[in-house]
């Protein structure tokens, strides 16, 4: 079972291609949609080239591949930094020095892997084409389509970075039989996301039952919610590619109190777990400035909890503080005015300005606290 998303921006379109037991049939994919390239250069992590490097390997050596270099990097966030992204642009300029022989850069792993290396990509020779190969469930469905490419720096999460689209986004939703249960657990935050403001019918579908077969890696399931994930990700980023007119700004609904959590939390939580509860704080939110009703957070929760997400992270009051430099250097905010994505009913949304600091810290304490609600 297979389909095909278009992301639509002109000269630099392309496609996704989600597909399960796939892997095998890289090299010949790559031919067809015009990547005549004979280097490669294969950015991974130890666990995920444990498992899948000699299966690329192969099916690009048999599509006439001369040069395959792998470069591996640390699986955690903590390593989507500036000295991991100083080393692999080392890395690429050691094994091709000559600009006749720039390789196809291929990442092949999850969220740190595409944003690192698609940065990576998008600066090396000021540019050169990079095809995304997510192998986690985030990435499947968010990560890697859009063309956000960064890394964390002074602190700051996604602070540097660069807008470059790949040529290609190959998807195997084979190789999330590998992930461990929280790793599918916190992609599924991602896709709860898309149905709570991007589209009811999905909402309404992982409520009846659809959530479940996704954790169960149901393969009609899994290509069907990947793909219209994918492409309500693509009808936003082909309105907005660059982030300018604000459209873009839905895809951040929970990230904002999320990321600051994720970043002080110093990636205890997986970034799926930490934008659960910063789903549930915006919720909160929303319901308190009444664009939202009780039900809608009800409905919201009660997702997230069969997800096995989290919608606290309690007994942590001393990230409070960590939690609000975070967020005041959030990359929304201008002129010391907050910016929150609120939810207002299932698949609709709001951009809210300048939330009374006192309620945002209410909020984030919530989310923190002791005891939940406290």
């Amino acid at each position: 079972m297979s389909t095909r998303v278009e992301v639509a921006l002109g000269p630099r379109s392309y496609p996704v291609l989600v597909q399960t037991h796939c892997l095998p049939q890289l090299g010949a994919t790559l031919r067809t949609h015009g990547l005549a390239q004979t280097n490669a250069f294969v950015l991974t992590n130890p666990d995920v080239a444990a498992l899948y490097f000699s299966t690329l390997e192969t099916s690009l050596k048999n599509a006439g591949f001369q040069r395959i270099v792998r470069h591996d990097i640390p699986a955690s966030e903590e390593g989507k930094n500036w000295d991991v992204f100083s080393a692999t642009c080392a890395a690429l300029l050691e094994h091709f020095p000559d600009a006749g022989a720039s390789p196809l850069v291929l990442l092949l792993g999850g969220g740190v892997v595409g944003d690192l290396g698609g940065f990576a990509a998008a600066v090396y020779r000021r540019g050169v084409p990079f095809v995304q190969i997510p192998t986690t469930l985030l990435a499947a469905v968010d990560s890697s389509v859009g063309g956000k490419v960064a890394v964390n720096f002074g602190g700051v999460k996604n602070i540097m970075g660069a807008f470059s689209q790949p040529r290609l986004v190959f998807c195997d939703l084979a190789t999330l039989k590998t992930l461990s249960p929280r790793e599918l657990r916190s992609g599924t935050a991602e896709i709860i996301k898309y149905g709570a403001v991007c589209s009811q019918s999905l909402f309404d579908d992982l409520e009846a039952g659809a959530l479940e077969k996704l954790l169960a890696q149901n393969p009609e399931t899994l290509v069907d919610i990947v793909a219209r994930c994918v492409q309500l990700k693509a009808n936003v980023v082909a309105q907005d590619e660059f982030d300018k007119l604000g459209i873009r700004n839905v895809l951040n609904f929970g990230h904002t109190i999320g990321h600051a959590l994720e970043l002080s939390a110093h990636y205890a939580l997986t970034h799926g777990e930490a934008i659960s509860i910063g789903m549930a704080a915006a919720t909160r939110l929303a319901l308190q400035l009444g664009l939202c009703d009780a039900l809608f957070q009800t409905r919201l929760e009660a997702l997230l909890l069969r997800a096995g997400l989290p919608l606290s992270y309690p007994g942590h009051p001393e990230l409070f503080e960590p939690m609000l430099r975070a967020l005041q250097l959030d990359k929304k905010f201008r002129n010391g005015k907050n910016l929150f994505v609120l939810p207002t009913a299932p698949g609709a949304w709001k951009q809210v300005e300048d939330i009374p600091w006192p309620l945002v810290h209410a909020t984030m304490q919530e989310a923190i606290a002791d005891k939940p609600g406290a």
